[in-house]
């Protein structure tokens, strides 16, 4: 079967949406890890529940209880989610609070079977142990590895020494499932110039070179169009702030950098999206997908006046749904031998 996608999501309704918006077939591929926010929006659960009701989804507090010191919002949230219908799984992180960690565990097969455990590649070889002592069977127990952010890595190396790590401790494992998790987007648009600029997805080309082996896969995680920093902006940074879009390519994102709104140099807000929108139809590299609903919606405000070329939310919304597309687009088989496939087969009955 295909790989799965496990991107760390924010607890915001733009995702959500986004979501919503995917097929069905690639909603069946797709888990996703919402971390909560400061203060988690209230319409958050209430569009989650739209999208997602019935499917599988991963809630991680760490972040959240580091600032409130409570679980108080993780745990409203994990049970809001399970009254909706979504089988959510808590996540528990070696490296977090003790607080949080047994907020977390207090919360095992709530809704959904089993938990997901957080690592650092440096940590990694304590991940059995530390199953153990949860007494919690490893085949319960879905396995992220973070790498954190990697912008400035070569992938190539990067996913050698990676490699290294992962395959040294996973032969003869039995994880529920296994995830990279790394990030790569930049936090903002402040270092680009105004207009075009082209940034390499180092977190994808690093899990296209890691070693794999359809015995133990390696799915894939990044942190979807955003930066890994869940601190929110002030509001007059986002009052200052341009009007961008980041447009998922292969290997890269096509960074589009506008102007403020305000100021002699202002420029409206919708005019400006749909200037973007008409940049991105006009690439060669635009589309290429069988059906995305972003790609629609951004194709109908180029071409369209009479459509509303949106806002800041909106094209959060479109953003990411054209990202969540293109990665499950992209997903296929482990690289392996021909001999290693035949192996594996064999060893699953399927010849039999």
């Amino acid at each position: 079967m295909p790989y799965m996608y496990r991107p760390v999501l924010k607890t915001k309704a733009g995702e959500a949406i986004a979501l919503l918006q995917l097929a069905s077939p690639d909603k069946n591929r797709i888990a996703p890890i919402f971390q909560v926010s400061e203060t988690p929006p209230a319409t958050f659960v209430k569009r989650l529940a739209e999208a997602w009701a019935g499917r599988t989804c991963f809630l991680d507090g760490a972040f959240n209880f580091n600032l409130s010191g409570t679980s108080a919002d993780f745990d409203n949230t994990f049970n809001a989610l399970g009254a909706a219908g979504i089988p959510v799984i808590p996540v528990i992180e070696i490296i977090a609070a003790n607080g949080y960690n047994q907020a977390a565990f207090s919360h095992l097969n709530q809704f959904g079977a089993g938990l997901m455990l957080k690592c650092i590649p440096a940590n990694f070889a304590t991940a059995t142990n530390y199953a153990q002592q949860m007494q919690i069977p490893q085949d319960q127990i879905d396995l992220v590895i973070d790498a954190g952010h990697i912008a400035e890595f070569d992938p190539i190396s990067f996913a050698g020494y990676v490699g290294h790590i992962l395959q040294s401790g996973l032969p003869g494992s039995q994880w529920r499932s296994v995830t990279l998790a790394s990030s790569a987007a930049p936090k903002d648009f402040g270092q680009l110039s105004l207009g075009t600029t082209i940034v390499s997805r180092v977190d994808w080309l690093t899990w296209r070179n890691l070693p794999q082996n359809a015995r133990t896969p390696i799915d894939y995680a990044d942190f979807g169009i955003s930066h890994r920093d869940l601190t929110e902006p002030p509001g007059v940074a986002m009052a200052g702030a341009t009007v961008s879009v980041r447009y998922t390519i292969s290997d890269n994102w096509v960074m589009l950098k506008g102007r403020r709104t305000t100021g002699v140099a202002g420029i409206p807000m919708g005019d400006q999206f749909r200037s973007h929108s008409r940049t991105l139809v006009a690439r060669f590299d635009f589309g290429g997908l069988s059906s995305c609903w972003a790609d629609e919606r951004i194709s109908a405000i180029a071409t369209n006046p009479a459509v509303s070329a949106g806002g800041r939310a909106q094209w959060v919304e479109i953003n990411a749904n054209r990202h969540f597309n293109f990665i499950l687009s992209s997903l296929s088989w482990p690289v392996i031998t021909l001999l290693e496939r035949l192996s594996y087969f064999e060893s699953q009955q399927f010849f039999r």
